[in-house]
């Protein structure tokens, strides 16, 4: 069960797609770069041991091009007797794949296209229309013959962008005539099902759309960015800090969006507003209290202090008087889970100096229980400790830090200083300096789709915002919705529009945690060559040789649960033969 990844260089923008698309899945596959000897040589090789599940092939041409006629003979031959399906991932039209030559090319910006009836049933889970998104290209010819050729997703005048062709000798080939890369969001709502379809229905593999949001400095008061002066206001007196309305605002939409917020809370926060204020009590607590089992609970420390240079003493109290606090309110905290302030403690490569980790912090968090500390996906770390090594980790991978897993977190274009559009775009303009400078709307376009792709692109790691994003007036302004909703309810808007049948799947800290550690082992465990798994007729076959056991993503057979096209989950393979049922009644067939 590998899919195999045909091109002639083997770097075709359109295979490197669907390379990233595999890897985010935890989809064995392998890149055949046919201008080799050796990439020929493998293909056949593989195809005669039944090593590939399916060939995703980067062009319409190239099997022919690099494949002598005794060579392509013997591939479709075995091919046929395998059931093995193809699918051409950026094909100009042609009569080998079912298609006459193209009448016109050009860009699709914009483009809404249709499911056919026949789409519908390989894609059950979208609506019946696409938009293309910016930077798309795509060529529109019509079917040679009805009958060997079925439209799957068609343009306003009916021609097929992506289709089915039934060649003479029965087999079967997708083929989908318009470009495509791994950020493009008409792309990822479509690869779901073309991945189901072309494995027939099962493969190695889970996919969800993830939508974890967390909400930072809760019960804290944030600094507020002044549009006159385009600079953040350090005046104690100039702070933004949510209101009791605003908490039973943020309460009811959640429960009308079902869309659950963690709040990222600071204890110390609570306790400095109540003294200042001369209160005995916390209004922003009490509503906050009103409605705890709305949302879910993680540790932003005490105080929200910056941990570079704590010693452990310190980074401990900072982490245990919040659980305490949190007990005496009656909060109950993610166990294991940490969110440190402005991702203090860990490693920063942006500050001048650079930053190393802070040593205190790894026995610290092994004295404090933690198991997930927060990082920034933006960032790179590094691979050792600053100084010592050039390597780094790119942007948005974890790392271990002592004891604990450090969690990717997506930044958000809303600022942490920023209640109003007014504040959000002039504080956007004066860090960028674009030109034009954007309009609310832009930024909100911009943003809404950049977390629309995230979704989709199988990311479990969450996108943080700040309790002032939640704050509905400022300074006697006129409420114009929290910034918060107005992005969020853009992004389901964009999801609801497209896609039915698939709910936004929330995971708690930990549980992302746990998904990242399975990644991590599964990916070590196919490059060790210690698992591989079989298609049989009575289901997947899996053989486990790590000696250990291994939690297997698949999807297409009876483990797990029902997601789009068809049942996923993971499996526990225990070491040795694991046979796992096929699901029946697939879209995908």
């Amino acid at each position: 069960m590998k899919m195999g990844l045909v091109g002639m260089t083997g770097a075709e923008p359109s295979l490197l797609a669907w390379q990233v698309a595999l890897d985010r899945a935890g989809t064995p596959h392998e890149v055949l770069a046919l201008q080799d000897r050796d990439g020929r040589a493998r293909l056949t090789s593989a195809m005669r041991r039944g090593g590939f599940q399916a060939l995703i092939i980067a062009g319409a041409e190239i099997i022919e091009t690099a494949l002598s006629t005794s060579e392509r003979a013997e591939l479709e031959a075995l091919e046929r007797a395998r059931g093995t399906r193809r699918l051409l991932a950026y094909a100009y039209p042609g009569p080998t794949h079912g298609l006459r030559p193209a009448f016109w090319a050009g860009p699709l910006d914009g483009l809404r296209v249709s499911l056919t009836p026949r789409g519908r049933r390989v894609f059950p889970y979208l609506h019946g229309t696409l938009e293309f998104d910016a930077g798309s290209w795509g060529y529109l010819a019509a079917p040679i013959s009805a009958g060997s050729f079925e439209t799957l997703l068609a343009a306003p005048d009916g021609s097929p962008l992506l289709g089915l062709y039934r060649h003479r000798d029965g087999r079967e080939t997708m083929v989908q005539t318009f470009a495509a890369n791994a950020s493009q969001s008409h792309a990822l709502l479509l690869r779901f099902g073309q991945l189901a379809w072309v494995s027939g229905g099962s493969y190695l593999g889970f996919e969800r759309n993830y939508l974890p949001v967390h909400i930072d400095d809760v019960l804290l008061a944030n600094h507020s960015w002044n549009v006159a002066t385009h600079r953040t206001d350090d005046d104690p007196r100039a702070t933004i800090r949510m209101t009791a309305a605003d908490v039973a605002r943020a309460a009811g939409w959640s429960r009308a969006r079902r869309l659950r917020l963690d709040m990222v809370c600071n204890g110390g926060g609570s306790e400095r507003y109540r003294a200042a204020a001369g209160l005995t009590a916390d209004p922003v607590l009490d509503a906050l209290l009103d409605e705890r089992s709305t949302f879910g609970w993680i540790n932003h420390t005490y105080s929200h202090g910056n941990l570079d240079k704590a010693s452990r003493t310190t980074i401990e109290a900072e982490i245990e008087r919040n659980v305490r606090w949190a007990e005496r309110a009656g909060i109950e905290l993610e166990p294991g889970a940490l969110v440190t302030g402005e991702h203090s403690g860990l490693a920063n490569l942006e500050a001048t100096p650079r930053r190393p980790e802070n040593p205190e912090l790894p026995s610290a968090l092994r004295a404090q229980r933690v198991r997930y500390i927060a990082c920034d996906a933006s960032r790179p770390y590094p691979v050792c400790e600053v100084g010592r090594g050039a390597d780094l980790l790119p942007p948005g991978m974890p790392f271990v830090v002592g004891p604990a897993l450090a969690i990717p977190r997506h930044p958000t274009a809303l600022p942490f200083d920023s209640a109003t559009r007014s504040q959000a775009v002039d504080r956007w303009r004066s860090h960028r300096r674009t030109e034009p400078a954007p309009t609310w709307e832009e930024v909100l376009a911009s943003e809404a789709a950049r977390i629309f792709v995230a979704m989709l692109a199988n990311d479990p790691c969450p996108h943080y915002f700040h309790q002032s994003n939640l704050v509905s007036s400022l300074d006697g302004e006129t409420p114009e919705g929290a910034l918060l909703y107005e992005l969020l309810d853009a992004v389901l808007q964009r999801y609801e529009s497209a896609v039915h049948d698939m709910p936004i799947v929330q995971p708690r800290f930990g549980e992302v945690g746990e998904l990242l550690r399975d990644r991590t082992a599964w990916r070590a465990a196919r490059a060790a060559g210690a698992v591989v798994a079989y298609r049989e007729a009575a289901g997947v076959r899996i053989a486990n040789d790590s000696g250990a056991a291994l939690r297997v993503p698949l999807t297409g057979t009876v483990a797990g649960g029902r997601y789009g096209v068809t049942r996923s989950g993971w499996i526990l393979a225990e070491p040795g033969e694991t046979l796992v049922a096929l699901e029946t009644g697939s879209a995908a067939a």
